[in-house]
């Protein structure tokens, strides 16, 4: 904080100082009689209610996480103008980049004479610009939130809402004092709707981070003091706010934990209660429960019953612990994240699946794959390529797929023609924005489009995709899991499940002409216009690796060696929600670990 306040004070002339602060302990340390006569200290909603439209020489934001610097967004119209601009993030949750902020365009910052940018401690960052004139602050503080997060071109994703968390027009008295305890009656809360819980910025608050390696302990959000906190290893890891915020720095300090136990009774109140229990979910925080209250079912039902679905002995496991996570994520995100509240109730979205294959036998078993993905409006485009369908099976998947409500559109390309050029072809016959490519002969939980959805979301990435970790050997009758890093910005992602958009194709040019090495291409391309690639979670996919007829070459072995679970048979996650119509005959499954994380 002192290289900050240096910065902003580093004279090239004395000037008005407007000091603003949001978040959690950002104020410490900002006294007024340091920083010189002339200087406001004001908190940033506080400057929200008081718009000044008076230009000063320097404005010093400091936000006490990053999640702070994202609310700051919105109340950042009230602050004026500043020559000189200092924006401090005292803490960041390790994953973000340093905020080296794009200029706005449009010749806003043409005046810009000075850009630093500096690392402070505990993973925090301070950014000073100078320009010539005044320029917008809003503008900077902007364009600094931006470069932490990163995101596509394009719009920009929603921001949470920075009146905080007003709930419609419930009182304490109905919704509970601080420290107030709240039976399981059927009182005036047993109405509170998952609507008044403040919505979740999933930008932030998000499952990037989360490990699979975790130790034994289990914390406990308790009550003490009238307020719940966070209590492991004997200590207290985390006072919860009174109204229930979660930050990105919050989440980073439980990501060693097994799992936490919620235990319902006092707390800062039942909306504060929710919104903590939905945040820590939505970042796959592992969280166990006994039975909430009956006001508790504003988490919605689905979350509501995951809680109380498994135990902590159960989560062990390190399979079923991620397991676990993934579902409580996929339920709170979609329910309570900032993406849905900002744009109200929200359709489907659209995903067109552009399938190719050179196999007919395959057709009908890769059509059912994306038959039953759920959550998403699915349009596949089917490339037969080198056949028709007068091939054996063909007709009659088709009929069937379609039968089931399936949008599909037929394709046939020439045998001749290399794999990169089909896909494109396939991509130019798609009507959709996002577009997903699957692979004939791998096998797909229900969840693998919707996965990718949120994933996009949270991320902000330009392509997102799964974890290559799940391998069916079908020469062997063995199904392997490969420890590939998730949740996570990477270089690659598996070709098998990949996702995107069309502004990205139309930037790279599609897929390159190839007949191999299509997918790995494609993800190059990427790179180098300056597009993000973000790994998701590979639980929902499971990849056949049969004798022949792979573009990618390896033996057998190349999947039996690095650290691995190995297992007897065909056994894929459980998030799979495997349809025994489509499982390989195979020996009874019988579990032996090679090696385990």
């Amino acid at each position: 904080m002192e290289g900050a306040l240096s910065d902003v004070l580093r004279p090239r002339g004395a000037g008005r100082l407007l000091v603003t602060h949001i978040g959690a302990r950002a104020a410490e340390g900002l006294d007024r009689r340091r920083l010189g006569p002339g200087t406001e200290v004001l908190d940033l909603r506080q400057a929200a209610e008081r718009p000044c439209d008076d230009p000063f020489d320097h404005v010093l934001v400091v936000a006490a996480t990053t999640a702070d610097l994202r609310t700051a967004v919105r109340l950042a119209d009230a602050l004026p103008s500043a020559a000189n601009v200092v924006i401090v993030v005292k803490a960041s949750a390790p994953h973000f980049d340093p905020p080296l902020p794009t200029p706005p365009g449009l010749g806003q910052w043409q005046g810009l004479l000075d850009a630093r940018v500096r690392r402070l401690p505990d993973q925090g960052w301070s950014c000073a610009l100078s320009f010539t004139d005044p320029v917008e602050v809003a503008l900077v503080l902007a364009a600094v939130a931006r470069a932490v997060v990163g995101g596509r071109r394009g719009p920009t994703e929603p921001l949470p809402d920075g009146t905080g968390w007003a709930v419609a027009a419930r009182s304490w008295e109905v919704l509970g004092r601080p420290g107030a305890l709240i039976d399981n009656g059927t009182g005036p809360l047993a109405g509170l709707s998952v609507a008044e819980v403040p919505g979740v910025d999933e930008r932030v608050v998000n499952p990037m981070g989360f490990t699979r390696v975790s130790k034994a302990g289990v914390g406990r959000l308790v009550s003490r003091d009238g307020r719940w906190v966070l209590a492991a290893g004997g200590g207290t890891r985390w006072r919860v706010p009174d109204d229930g915020a979660v930050t990105d720095v919050d989440v980073a300090g439980l990501r060693d934990l097994r799992a936490v136990r919620v235990e319902w009774g006092r707390h800062s109140g039942p909306v504060a209660a929710v919104r903590v229990v939905a945040a820590l979910a939505a970042a796959g925080v592992p969280l166990v429960s006994d039975r909430p209250p009956l006001w508790a079912r504003s988490l919605g039902d689905e979350l509501h019953d995951l809680l109380t679905g498994t135990n902590r002995e159960e989560l062990e496991d390190a399979q079923l612990r991620e397991e676990h996570s993934v579902r409580l994520r996929r339920a709170a995100l979609r329910l309570h994240g900032s993406f849905a509240r900002g744009r109200g109730a929200l359709a489907d979205p659209s995903v067109s699946v552009v399938l190719c294959t050179r196999r007919p036998e395959m057709v009908g078993f890769a059509l059912r794959q994306v038959a039953r993905q759920r959550g998403v409006e699915v349009e596949v485009v089917l490339a037969l390529h080198g056949f028709d369908t007068d091939a054996p099976g063909v007709a009659g998947a088709i009929r069937e797929f379609r039968a089931g409500g399936g949008r599909l559109v037929v394709w046939r390309p020439d045998a001749d023609m290399v794999f990169g050029s089909v896909l494109n072809g396939a991509i130019g016959r798609a009507s959709g924005f996002l577009v997903a490519k699957m692979d004939d002969d791998d096998w797909y939980g229900p969840e693998h489009l919707s996965d990718l959805v949120l994933a996009r979301r949270y991320s902000g990435a330009d392509l997102v995709g799964c974890a290559t970790e799940y391998h069916y050997l079908e020469q062997l009758d063995v199904t392997v899991r490969r420890f590939v890093p998730s949740e996570r910005f990477a270089r690659h992602v598996t070709g098998a499940g990949l996702m995107t958009d069309r502004s990205l194709l139309e930037e790279v040019g599609g897929f390159r002409p190839l007949g191999l090495g299509e997918d790995g291409a494609l993800l190059e391309d990427a790179r180098s216009v300056g597009g993000s690639i973000y790994r998701s979670h590979g639980l929902g996919c499971l990849i056949r690796r049969r004798r022949k007829g792979h573009t990618w070459q390896e033996a057998p072995g190349y999947f039996l060696k690095d650290p691995q679970q190995q297992w007897s048979g065909w056994r894929p996650s459980a998030l799979l929600e495997s349809d025994p119509k489509d499982e390989p005959t195979s020996r009874p499954a019988r579990t032996t670990y090679r090696s385990q994380q």
